[in-house]
């Protein structure tokens, strides 16, 4: 019985690479596509309960006067959740045996683990009601056309960075819905390019030259932002914001900001308002072979290669 229950810890192991990973930045244009012989995790080759809680208890230890970890709480919540008979819990075994996953949820709730255990059952529905695991391989080839929210260069830090382009939102000629889920499947490509998946951290950066008010958008805000803060907590790294003028700063207050705050609550000390020569601000923060000519760099946007994202399938608890 000890070396099957060895043998089933080391095919989670190899199973759970994809999603069991640490929080360490990586860049989305720093992994090319997997060779054909590397295969995706399987759906059809589950995590048992007795495996998922025979892993807590060979790894408990005691902190705290031999209280088990938070995150482990959590974990063997939800574990219970889907021997119970929780559909959706049932799903998402690897998640549910990652830490890095379980402590985002636990870190957004301030350490709260019941209501940790909520927002990770939450976000298992959604992740399947909203079809999230295939969405990156949706056609939204028209939108992407208009250049509007596109991954760009990493930072000095490896850190790769959602760029957003306010100017070329047009809220009179989209639904708000398609937006929505199109903006859902640019983050996902971008975090799935990164082993790290699904705690990929990212910088948002905001260009605000030459907006209007008719690119002000609080239905499509309205759509996006409870997704952003019930099923991405803590993935934000720095929010860069440019040029900062009058109307700019309006649309932030009334439109942006609602919306990105979602990606993290402690939003006024990651917020990076770039004044004056923002170029050069940015350019303390990239290389300029990762920032575009108009942001101060020598890169072409046309010359940046998407990011290629890992293949990811579900291992469920089964």
């Amino acid at each position: 019985p000890g070396e099957m229950r060895e043998k089933e810890r080391s095919e989670v192991d190899e199973r759970s690479t994809h999603s069991i990973a640490t929080t360490e930045p990586s860049s989305p244009r720093a992994y090319s596509p997997p060779a054909a012989s590397q295969k995706p995790l399987s759906a059809s080759t589950g995590l048992t309960q007795s495996t998922l809680l025979g892993a807590a208890e060979g790894s408990r230890g005691v902190v705290g006067g031999g209280k088990m970890p938070k995150w482990m709480v959590v974990r063997d919540a939800l574990c219970k959740a889907a021997q119970d008979g929780d559909k959706f819990c049932e799903l998402y075994g690897d998640i549910i045996a990652n830490q890095s996953s379980v402590e985002r949820f636990l870190q957004s709730s301030k350490g709260n683990v019941d209501k940790a255990v909520r927002d990770m059952k939450a976000y298992f529905k959604w992740r399947h009601e909203y079809r999230v695991d295939g969405i990156v391989d949706e056609d939204f080839s028209d939108l992407k056309a208009r250049q509007e929210v596109y991954w760009g260069g990493v930072d000095k830090n490896g850190v790769p960075t959602l760029t957003w382009i306010l100017r070329k939102h047009d809220a009179n000629n989209q639904r708000p819905e398609r937006f929505v889920r199109f903006f859902i499947h640019q983050i996902e490509i971008g975090m799935r390019a990164s082993p790290n998946y699904p705690n990929t951290t990212f910088n948002i950066m905001v260009d605000l030259d030459s907006v209007g008010l008719h690119n002000n958008d609080t239905e499509m805000g309205s759509h996006l932002q409870p997704l952003l803060v019930n099923n991405y907590p803590k993935v934000r790294k720095a929010l860069l914001v440019f040029p900062i003028n009058w109307l700019a700063s309006l649309l932030w207050d009334t439109l942006l900001k609602p919306i990105l705050s979602t990606l993290q609550p402690d939003i006024e000390d990651k917020i990076i308002p770039l004044r004056g020569d923002f170029q050069a601000a940015l350019r303390e923060r990239f290389s300029p072979d990762e920032l575009e000519v108009a942001f101060g760099g020598t890169q072409t946007l046309a010359a940046m290669r998407p990011p290629q994202p890992l293949p990811y399938k579900r291992v469920p608890c089964s």
